[in-house]
């Protein structure tokens, strides 16, 4: 198996146990911490390396050809992003309780949406890539 893809199914492990541990963490405290925070962006460092890996054994461009391909990168792309948009969204909510209550169930959406994306990958594009 080549070391790429090693080092993103990895580095996409890491991610979904930051990812896991900051959201279910966040959602039992009913607000994030800088804990939470800090596993959440530690994730989305994971989730670029495992992703800039992924590109590489893929050819080095993401795949648009087919439309299962293009279904999947558009997913990975869109739960990326809200992933992201879970880490930096949390700060401006601060000083408002009710709203950080609220946010850490919301954050959950975005995490089953990128779970399903990785569980997605691991069944149709492993067995390809190894």
């Amino acid at each position: 198996m080549p070391v790429n893809i090693i080092i993103g199914n990895v580095a996409l492990i890491v991610a979904l146990v930051l990812y896991s541990v900051a959201i279910w963490g966040a959602f039992r405290a009913k607000a994030f911490s800088g804990k939470h925070l800090t596993m959440m962006w530690l994730g989305v460092v994971f989730d670029v390396l495992a992703t800039f890996m992924m590109v590489i054994s893929a050819g080095g461009s993401l795949q648009w050809d087919t439309p299962a391909n293009k279904l999947h990168t558009a997913l990975a792309l869109a739960a990326f992003f809200a992933m992201v948009g879970v880490a930096s969204g949390v700060s401006p909510l601060k000083d408002n309780e009710r709203c950080r209550a609220l946010f850490t169930k919301i954050a959950i959406a975005p995490w089953v949406l990128w779970l399903g994306v990785y569980v997605w990958g691991m069944v149709t594009r492993m067995p390809t890539r190894g």
